[in-house]
């Protein structure tokens, strides 16, 4: 419950700003949707395969994502995110062993929502930063391996936490987007009474186009 609270007041002054700002330029808010996808690269402790309890061993993966983009004040847009997120598990959590089966997949959802500082520097390219605050929503690997025949299997949980994302990008003559996003969280999973968080964090490296 904090966590959406959080998220609710941070949409709360996002409106308000974009009222403000509406009402000072004197025109109407443009709206523009975005379509990405590209790599999912996992940092720090969620893609270490170092053998303790912090790690994820998450391997690389892909994402994909839409942005709405709300225009109220010349250079700066209001910018709501939604991104899905697949790592599956790297193979160097059995430590060597031979096993066959599914180690499963990480996945997150990201809805995000924040703000967007545009600036052109040619004739057909606009580079721009964003700066949002949100909720992590993931899903642990969903295991079913066989280990020297014994099987092994282990549910999917899931979990929520608050998250932060940073990026930058180049749109190319208003239709193309090419773009680095910074998306970190520490979702908390709870299972049988225990709880346990995992640290996330990924690096979206993304090419899309602006509908």
């Amino acid at each position: 419950m904090q966590t959406f609270r959080v998220l609710s007041r941070i949409a709360v002054v996002l409106v308000v700003c974009a009222v403000v700002g509406g009402q000072a330029s004197a025109q109407l808010p443009s709206v523009s949707l975005s379509l990405t996808g590209g790599l999912a690269l996992p940092m720090g402790d969620f893609g270490s395969t170092e053998n303790n309890i912090e790690s994820g061993f998450a391997s690389t993966g892909w994402n994909a994502g839409a942005n709405v983009d709300i225009s109220v004040i010349p250079m700066f847009t209001v910018v709501a995110s939604f991104t899905y997120a697949s790592n599956s598990v790297s193979e160097d959590i059995m430590g060597g062993a031979q096993y066959s089966g599914d180690l499963g997949s990480w996945t997150t959802m990201w809805p995000m929502v924040g703000l967007k500082y545009s600036l052109g520097v040619g004739p057909i390219a606009t580079i721009y930063f964003t700066g949002q605050g949100g909720v992590a929503l993931g899903n642990t690997p969903e295991v079913d391996i066989t280990v020297n025949g014994t099987p092994i299997k282990a549910e999917s949980i899931s979990g929520s936490g608050f998250a932060f994302g940073l990026g930058a990008g180049v749109q190319l003559a208003g239709k193309f987007v090419v773009e680095v996003r910074l998306l970190s969280a520490n979702p908390e999973y709870e299972s049988n009474g225990q709880t346990m968080k995992q640290s996330t964090s990924i690096v979206q490296l993304n090419a899309g186009i602006s509908l």
